[in-house]
């Protein structure tokens, strides 16, 4: 594990907060960026949601158990259709995952490299939090606009 969950928090830039985590943000409109180092335990899925107060706008969701990346919204708290994607992640190795938001589409790096682009089901200038879950140790967290 990367640090020990001390939790430090630089007004944007998180460093090893516990698991779960949520991180708060005003807005992430045209030009915001997620940034995020962490690294995938043991479990069978983890997941970054980007929510508003009523949804969840972008849900990215490793799943090892499937060898697959679901990407998925919710509107009215129902959910909508399954983006999927094959897994590229490995346990235990260190990643760096980036969500960039561009006119209607979250693009997804990892590694600097693309890897899918979602789009909005829900307009994401309303995201005011960001919830990380499951299995993985994220050693920071970094939001710009």
């Amino acid at each position: 594990m990367i640090g020990g969950g001390v939790g430090i928090s630089f007004r944007n830039e998180f460093f090893n907060p516990q698991t779960p985590v949520n991180i708060p943000v005003q807005g992430f409109s045209n030009g915001s960026r997620l940034r995020l180092v962490l690294l995938p335990t043991n479990e069978a899925r983890f997941h970054v949601n980007l929510r508003t107060p009523e949804d969840i706008v972008l849900h990215f969701n490793p799943r090892f158990d499937e060898g697959a990346v679901v990407n998925n919204s919710t509107q009215g708290g129902g959910w909508e259709s399954e983006d999927r994607h094959p897994n590229p992640f490995e346990q235990n190795k260190i990643y760096t995952l980036e969500f960039v938001s561009n006119g209607g589409i979250i693009t997804i790096f990892i590694n600097g490299n693309h890897f899918a682009d979602f789009v909005e089901r829900t307009p994401s200038h309303g995201v005011h939090l960001i919830e990380i879950e499951g299995g993985v140790h994220v050693h920071s967290a970094h939001v710009s606009h």
